[in-house]
C-alpha cells in the first residue's frame, strides 16, 4: 500500500473535528487503519488499546499532530507537499509543511506591513 497524503489530511482533520476517525469517501476501512497506524508511527495521534483484542482507538492529535495540521491548513502549503514532496517521507514533510508555512506566513506579514 501506498502513502496516500490526502487521506493523511482528510484522517487529521477528521480526528481534529470529531475526536474519531471517520469513514472517508472513495477509502476502505482497511486502508484507513492503515493510514491512521502510519500516523500514529509518525507520533502524530495517539491511541489507546482495549480488551483481549486489541481493538484500537484513536484518542487524539499530538502536539506534534496539531502543529503539522496547523501546517497544512493552508491550501497553498497543502498543494506544494502534495505536487513535490509526495515520495518525502514522513519527517520531511512535516518539516517542509512547518518551513512553508513559517514562508508563507512571513510573506503574508510583510505584505501587511508594506515591505
Amino acid at each position: 500500500m501506498k502513502r496516500d497524503m490526502s487521506l493523511i489530511r482528510e484522517i487529521l482533520l477528521s480526528i481534529e473535528e470529531n475526536d474519531e476517525v471517520l469513514p472517508v469517501e472513495g477509502f476502505s476501512s482497511e486502508v484507513i487503519e492503515s493510514h491512521v497506524k502510519l500516523l500514529i508511527e509518525a507520533l502524530l495521534i495517539e491511541r489507546k488499546s482495549f480488551g483481549v483484542h486489541s481493538f484500537v482507538t484513536v484518542t487524539k492529535l499530538t502536539w506534534t499532530g496539531h502543529e503539522f495540521l496547523d501546517s497544512i491548513r493552508e491550501e497553498q502549503v497543502w498543494n506544494t507537499i502534495k505536487s513535490e514532496f509526495r515520495e518525502a517521507g514522513m519527517s520531511t514533510i512535516i518539516k517542509v509543511g512547518k518551513d512553508l508555512a513559517e514562508g508563507f506566513a512571513k510573506k503574508k506579514v510583510e505584505a501587511i506591513l508594506g515591505s
